[in-house]
C-alpha cells in the first residue's frame, strides 16, 4: 500500500513571513553592493587626486599639504620628497631653464656640515672641466661612487660642465689610465672625495674637499651642491 504524504497548506501569515525575509535579503544585497561601489568609486577618486608628478608636490607643498617628511620649504625653495630622493627646482647656469634636481639630502639634513674656507667662483666659473679624484684603495667606495654620481649629475645639468674621472694614486688598474689627481698638483677645479671620521666639506684655493666616511660622504656632498646652487650659505 503506498502511502501518499499530505501536503501541508501554506497558510498566508507564513507567505508573508517569506516575502518579508526575501525582502530584507535582497535589500541586504543592494546595500552591500552599494557600499563597496561607494568605497571602490571613492578609492578611484582618491588616486587620481593623488599627486602624480613633482611639480604636483611642489605645488602641494607650497601651499602647505604635505607632512614635515613629504616636503618642506627653505629660503624660499621648496623641497619634496619622492621615490626615495629630495627634489627642488632651479635655474641653470645660464637662467634659461627650470628644473627639479635630485639629492639623497636635503637642507634639514645637511644644515650640522660645516663648511670651512673661501669657495673661489672665479675658477669653479671659468673653467668647462673639473676633476673628480678620490682615493682607489679606500673602503665603502660604493657611498664614494653614489656620491661621485649624484655630483656629477648635478655639475652636468645644472652647471654645463664636464666632470673628469680622476683617482688620487696610480695603484690599481682601474686608475693606470686616468688623471693622478690632488689638490696640489693642478690649478683645475678639483672635488676631492675624501674618506674620514670628520664630516666636512672644505674649500681651499681650487680644491673643494668632501669628508665622511659611509653615508656620510654623500650627505656632505649634497651640502656642497647646495652651497654651489647658493641655497644654503
Amino acid at each position: 500500500m503506498i502511502y501518499l504524504e499530505k501536503i501541508k497548506e501554506v497558510q498566508p501569515e507564513e507567505l508573508d513571513k517569506k516575502k518579508t525575509s526575501d525582502r530584507a535579503l535582497i535589500i541586504a544585497v543592494v546595500a552591500i553592493v552599494i557600499i563597496l561601489a561607494v568605497i571602490i568609486t571613492y578609492n578611484l577618486f582618491q588616486r587620481e587626486e593623488a599627486p602624480k608628478t613633482i611639480d604636483d608636490l611642489h605645488e602641494l607643498n607650497i601651499k602647505g599639504k604635505l607632512k614635515p617628511d613629504e616636503g618642506y620649504t627653505y629660503e624660499g625653495y621648496s623641497f619634496v620628497f619622492a621615490n626615495g630622493l629630495w627634489y627642488t627646482q632651479v635655474q641653470n647656469i645660464a637662467g634659461t631653464s627650470l628644473f627639479n634636481i635630485p639629492l639623497h639630502y636635503g637642507p634639514e639634513a645637511v644644515k650640522d656640515i660645516p663648511m670651512e674656507g673661501y669657495f673661489n667662483a672665479t675658477t669653479f666659473n671659468s673653467n668647462k672641466g673639473i676633476y673628480i679624484t678620490f682615493d682607489p684603495l679606500g673602503q665603502n667606495l660604493n657611498y664614494v661612487a653614489l656620491a661621485v654620481g649624484e655630483f656629477d649629475q648635478n655639475i652636468i645639468k645644472a652647471f654645463n660642465k664636464a666632470p673628469i674621472a680622476a683617482c688620487d694614486k696610480n695603484e690599481t688598474a682601474a686608475c693606470s689610465d686616468r688623471p693622478i689627481i690632488t689638490c696640489d698638483n693642478t690649478n683645475k677645479p678639483v672635488l676631492y672625495l675624501k674618506q674620514e671620521p670628520e664630516t666636512k666639506v672644505i674649500f681651499k684655493d681650487n680644491c673643494m674637499t668632501v669628508q665622511g666616511t659611509g653615508p656620510d660622504i654623500v650627505r656632505a656632498t649634497d651640502r656642497l651642491l647646495l652651497k654651489l646652487y647658493g641655497i644654503m650659505p
